[in-house]
């Protein structure tokens, strides 16, 4: 884990970093850069979130994005996406190496346990 962020603060972070699941908006995001991911649904009318899916790329953020935004290979993801996608927003945070992408992805399914996340919990 990072020396200067905790994973409360990741998650706060996360939370209130919120972008519209739109490809004019992914597009805005910078190329070639690694990180972690999250799409989120609006829930209610108290402006709450519910954490749909936790994703991390190695390579590029924004490519990822733009494959779940074109169609979503996660059956469970896709539905949520296709039933939801109006609501759907997401927050980014980057990461300076694979092993911290793959950590904070972890640790971030570990604590929301995410519906669409079902094959990586356990």
């Amino acid at each position: 884990m990072r020396d200067t962020i905790t994973p409360y603060v990741l998650q706060y972070q996360l939370k209130r970093n919120l972008r519209p699941f739109t490809r004019a908006e992914i597009q805005k995001l910078p190329t070639e850069q690694s990180g972690v991911y999250v799409l989120w649904r609006k829930t209610g009318t108290e402006g709450r979130n519910e954490c749909v899916y936790v994703g991390e790329s190695t390579t590029c953020v924004r490519r990822r994005l733009l494959q779940h935004f074109d169609g979503a290979t996660n059956p469970e993801l896709h539905t949520q996406l296709r039933l939801f996608g109006g609501i759907v927003q997401f927050s980014v945070e980057f990461t300076k190496d694979v092993e911290e992408t793959l950590l904070l992805e972890t640790e971030l399914i570990r604590e929301w346990q995410p519906k669409a996340n079902k094959n990586k919990l356990g």
